[in-house]
């Protein structure tokens, strides 16, 4: 499986979903989630692009040796480019999503989306009475 590895581009505005393999030397050049999510965030978005804007890349993936018999392997990685800090912006999470996406035959996501879509519900903030910012699910 490990010489195996695909990546799929995905874009929600349209629907497209291409499939390609990684190619040996960048996978030898870019090791891991984190080495290869940075390449790739680096080759789908524009330079100068807006973080919340439609050309800033979603990235996920797992570990190099996820979805292996490996102790401690499931963490799954999340990139884009960051609206904090205009740079990298990188998270990663456990349980069991890195090892599913991998038996599924993929090792990474690139999605692509219209802001309209992904952020019409982030972009609409909820007030409380004082006028402060209403945590979804708080009691007033």
């Amino acid at each position: 499986m490990a010489l195996n590895r695909k990546i799929a581009y995905i874009d929600l505005t349209t629907g497209d979903i291409q499939t390609k393999a990684i190619p040996l030397g960048v996978r030898k050049k870019f090791l891991g989630g984190r080495g290869l999510d940075a390449y790739l965030l680096y080759n789908h978005t524009k330079k100068g692009c807006d973080p919340m804007g439609p050309d800033n890349a979603l990235i996920i993936s797992g570990g190099i040796l996820t979805a292996t018999c490996a102790s401690a392997t499931s963490r799954t990685h999340v990139m884009a480019k960051s609206p904090l800090t205009g740079m990298l912006g990188s998270a990663n999470m456990g349980g069991f999503f890195a090892p599913e996406l991998a038996w599924a035959g993929f090792h990474h996501l690139v999605i692509k989306v219209k802001p309209k879509i992904l952020l019409t519900s982030i972009s609409t903030t909820a007030r409380s009475k004082s006028g402060m910012p209403a945590v979804s699910g708080a009691n007033p």
